[in-house]
């Protein structure tokens, strides 16, 4: 009888690793704050473009990767949430939301990367000259990208 409660609470030996619903959270929440600290530290970092003239298209860029790096919170809480009231029978859930996770959060570094090729692309064709702009030129911050390969 011991030996049967101590198999259900912790795992045999020789046990497969079953993910729950708090690896969920605390993986995707995890991964999730680093990309947004990834972002909010981007104004700090290295790669930064000030371009003469505003480019919509930018914003819309860095608008998307944040919807992207929220919904990875969004994905690992309701993804949790769902697995704990399957109980058991949960395991493909849990990893398919990690997965969603992942591909979110390689998304959110990838449209950043398109960002920086069309901020670089811009700064070249027209480089920032202080007496030509007429109005605050708009600054563009890279992302390090430490999500995507």
């Amino acid at each position: 009888m011991a030996g049967e409660q101590a198999g259900a609470a912790g795992a045999p030996d020789g046990a497969r690793f079953t993910p729950r619903a708090w690896h969920l959270v605390a993986i995707g929440w995890t991964l999730g704050a680093l990309a947004l600290w990834e972002r909010l530290r981007a104004p700090q970092g290295t790669r930064q473009y000030v371009l003469c003239h505003h480019s919509a298209h930018l914003d819309h860029l860095t608008l998307i990767a944040l919807v992207l790096v929220g919904a990875v919170f969004v994905v690992s809480l309701a993804g949790a949430i769902v697995a704990d009231h399957q109980g058991a029978a949960s395991r493909g859930l849990v990893i398919g939301c990690l997965s969603a996770v992942l591909v979110l959060v390689v998304a959110a570094d990838t449209v950043d990367a398109s960002g920086e090729r069309q901020a670089e692309r811009l700064a070249a064709a027209r480089p920032f000259d202080a007496g030509v702009c007429d109005y605050a030129p708009q600054e563009y911050s890279a992302t390090p990208g430490w999500f995507t390969w």
